[in-house]
């Protein structure tokens, strides 16, 4: 009985709150950057992370015409355009690094309740700059 509890309440939790790993980071979508435009950028510019629970995460950067739902279809760790690579979390701690076509950018931050506070420093170009990433939940995720 007290297991058959246990599980009910884990599933009621997992459907209201989403799935959320041990390490605070949630699975069950995205996290993203507000829109940065630019002086002379009519388009802008938005960054995405997503998280798989095995360590995997990929990321990417567009413009901030598309729209959110737009992603789904093509946002995932068999893309060929995401760049790719592995998450470290200690205690509220993440560090990664993502690997794409043009190069690696480097990853350390600092996990919160819906957010993930990031300094990043890219390889391509030697650039380096501190993004807040926030999670939002997306159905249909491949």
């Amino acid at each position: 009985m007290k297991i058959t509890l246990t599980i009910i309440h884990t599933l009621i939790w997992i459907s209201f709150f989403g799935q959320i790993g041990q390490s605070g980071l949630s699975f069950d979508g995205l996290y993203e950057t507000k829109c940065f435009i630019e002086e002379d950028d009519d388009e802008g510019s938005q960054f995405y992370l997503r998280f798989y629970p095995d360590g995997k995460v990929i990321s990417v950067g567009t413009d901030c015409e598309g729209k959110l739902d737009e992603i789904t279809d093509w946002f995932h760790i068999n893309a060929g355009q995401v760049s790719k690579g592995n998450y470290v979390v200690t205690g509220t701690k993440i560090k990664f690094s993502t690997t794409g076509l043009t190069g690696t950018v480097h990853y350390k931050g600092r996990i919160t309740d819906n957010e993930i506070k990031i300094t990043w420093k890219s390889s391509v170009n030697g650039a380096k700059g501190r993004d807040n990433y926030t999670f939002v939940r997306l159905t249909g995720l491949k």
